[in-house]
């Protein structure tokens, strides 16, 4: 077996074969780790993504068929509690409620966040006012 020797000139093995055999070792874990390695971990990853999103859409199987926006709206106010007793006793499927946070944090059940209808004022949004105003 030679021994490389290393030119004044060149910082390069004299032997060529031999600093390719050494990087062929070198790469060859790392063609394992990207070509077996990482395609098996995402392969399990994504199958558990599809189980979950196929778990959280369970509903989509039997969707609902009466939706009551707010509640009843013509039997009562949109979003009360009395309107949506009346959804309730017309056996909806699902009731939608629509709530909004004022400056303060307190959550109400409201349609229209700008306040026009309720308040005349066309400046008056929900968010910017708090729940004593």
């Amino acid at each position: 077996m030679r021994v490389m020797r290393r030119t004044a000139f060149s910082s390069r093995p004299k032997f060529g074969w031999i600093s390719l055999h050494k990087t062929i070792h070198r790469l060859v874990p790392l063609f394992i780790i990207f070509a077996v390695i990482i395609p098996i971990v995402l392969h399990f990853r994504l199958r558990r993504f599809q189980q979950m999103r196929l778990r959280g859409c369970e509903w989509l199987q039997k969707p609902p068929l009466v939706c009551a926006h707010g509640g009843d709206p013509s039997n009562a106010f949109p979003n009360t509690m009395e309107a949506y007793d009346y959804a309730l006793r017309l056996h909806v499927d699902c009731i939608e409620i629509d709530i909004s946070r004022s400056s303060d944090g307190v959550l109400f059940a409201i349609h229209d966040r700008e306040l026009q209808k309720i308040t005349g004022n066309d400046t008056a949004k929900l968010g910017y006012l708090s729940r004593t105003e």
